[in-house]
């Protein structure tokens, strides 16, 4: 299950379980559905996730590209640390990636 919430113009998307080829699917429907809302910016929030395969990776690249194709941007906070490691070792560390969603807030981009 993935909760969504609306922050300003951002909408936050919360999994409540691990991102993998068995939960992906929810996660791009939600995702699809905001990029037909036409919502701006969106924050993942990462807190119940403990661990992301390569398809999730995959999933987090594309909405990564198609929301900076529209001009918004994808965040991902409170990865934990297994997840944070999987970021650094794939080199997606450079994905908007902060502590929490105050952070990602106040961060322009």
């Amino acid at each position: 299950a993935i909760s969504i919430a609306k922050v300003g113009t951002r909408t936050v998307l919360a999994p409540k379980v691990s991102l993998t080829y068995e939960t992906c699917e929810e996660l791009e429907t939600t995702f699809d559905e905001c990029l037909n809302d036409q919502r701006a910016d969106i924050i993942l929030d990462c807190k119940a996730v403990t661990f992301m395969d390569s398809e999730a990776l995959e999933l987090l690249v594309r909405m990564h590209e198609e929301l900076r194709n529209r001009g918004s941007v994808l965040k991902i906070i409170t990865l934990n640390d297994v997840c944070r490691d999987i970021f650094v070792a794939t080199r997606l560390i450079h994905l908007h990636v902060y502590e929490d969603i105050h952070e990602a807030i106040r961060s322009e981009r």
